[in-house]
């Protein structure tokens, strides 16, 4: 009797694990995934502003050709004009000679360009006061402008009882007088102002024809090999 029962309860294990075994498993309910929140996309940082619209501005408020042509000699900055830039200075009235400043700014000097502090003008006439205080040039005064080193000399043909000496430490300015013409204007005269008051000036001995090869070449030559000298450009209606 005590043997069927235990056979029995044996039996109802066995067909319960069955069963059991047979049921489907519970699906275990999803889970629900956040994706990561997207970062906001940085704003894009505004591009720096073009240098040359600095000189545009300087030229919008009034400042001189001349100051601009300092400002971009004594700052040296690279502004690699686009053909859009070049016209919009243009439209500005900015001159040819502080388009050219600007695009020779900042170049790298090539390997043995350094400008010598040797030069000689020949054919230049030292201009002089003549009747009436006015301005004047004659063949007697004919000589030659020399830069040698530190030194910028003067040798008169007819006269070396005039020539003279000037240190560039002692040198204030360097200008041109240019007859106003449209377009650009006629540059005729090659000027030294000096830190202890003397002015001395220079022209071709045709000047009067328009003759002013010497004058554009000197001072060329000092914007080159003295660029820290401040230039300016002084405007008449006539000489």
């Amino acid at each position: 009797m005590f043997s069927h029962r235990v056979l029995a309860f044996t039996l109802s294990i066995v067909i319960g694990s069955a069963l059991f075994a047979q049921q489907p498993p519970v699906p275990t309910p999803p889970v629900e995934t956040q994706a990561a929140p997207t970062a906001a996309p940085a704003e894009a940082l505004a591009p720096a502003a073009r240098p040359y619209v600095d000189i545009l501005k300087l030229k919008q408020a009034g400042m001189s050709d001349q100051f601009l042509l300092n400002k971009i000699r004594s700052e040296s900055v690279r502004y690699e004009l686009t053909t859009d830039e070049i016209l919009q200075l243009r439209q500005a009235d900015v001159p040819e000679t502080v388009i050219e400043a600007m695009r020779a700014s900042g170049q790298p000097a090539e390997p043995g360009a350094a400008i010598a502090r040797r030069a000689e003008f020949v054919g230049l006439a030292r201009v002089g006061k003549g009747f009436l205080g006015l301005f004047g040039t004659s063949t007697k005064s004919v000589g030659r402008l020399v830069v040698d080193g530190g030194s910028i000399l003067w040798f008169e043909n007819a006269d070396p009882s005039k020539n003279f000496t000037i240190y560039t430490q002692n040198v204030k300015e360097v200008f041109n007088t240019c007859v106003l013409r449209p377009g650009n204007n006629l540059c005729l005269e090659f000027g030294i102002v000096t830190y202890t008051g003397e002015t001395y000036r220079f022209r071709e001995p045709g000047w009067k024809k328009g003759d002013n090869r010497g004058v554009i070449d000197a001072t060329n030559y000092f914007k080159m090999a003295f660029p820290k000298l401040f230039f300016t450009e002084r405007t008449v209606n006539e000489l």
